[in-house]
């Protein structure tokens, strides 16, 4: 990995760890498309995930997710051999399978902020595009066989903005401050 990267992806995690609440190992929900392609690239999608965020990871997958692999067939028997190494995401929906975009908004929204402080590797752009307005969710994609971590979201800067001034406030305003001084 590039220098000038790895840097920029140390600098995200430390905002997600003390502004979010973020901790180690980071709980990486992955969905079929990105194990395919990192099949497809012959990359070691555990290894890569791990230098991106640059701590351990926990990589879990959707029941949803592993019944698409499951539909591609004799291509994603590698990847669905490795989708079954990862933690499964119970996401209740059994008996009428979603789609992949859909069963991840679902489990990651949850009343429009990433409660379970999930980091998402998705190869959905569009899906990506629906995650940026969710404060504190970091994304994960591959491009041309190089896992790339987006940079953060204009939603996260400025919930992280708020949070601070918050703080801020509280800590000069506060009656309990003041008494200790």
């Amino acid at each position: 990995m590039r220098q000038r990267r790895s840097k920029n992806y140390r600098k995200q995690m430390a905002l997600y760890t003390m502004a979010f609440g973020f901790r180690q190992p980071y709980q990486v929900l992955v969905d079929g498309d990105i194990i395919y392609d990192a099949t497809k690239y012959k990359m070691n999608l555990n290894k890569s995930l791990e230098s991106v965020v640059q701590g351990k990871i926990k990589p879990m997958i959707t029941q949803c997710c592993i019944k698409s692999l499951y539909d591609r067939g004799k291509d994603a028997e590698e990847a669905v051999a490795l989708a079954k190494t990862f933690e499964r995401r119970r996401c209740n929906h059994l008996e009428n399978p979603l789609s992949q975009s859909e069963c991840l908004a679902n489990v990651v929204n949850v009343k429009g902020k990433n409660k379970h402080r999930y980091v998402v590797a998705t190869q959905d752009s569009r899906l990506r595009g629906q995650f940026r307005s969710i404060p504190a969710c970091p994304l994960i994609y591959i491009n041309r066989s190089v896992i790339i971590m987006e940079p953060t979201s204009t939603a996260t800067e400025s919930a992280k903005r708020h949070w601070e001034e918050e703080k801020l406030a509280s800590g000069l305003n506060s009656v309990r401050t003041r008494a200790q001084i």
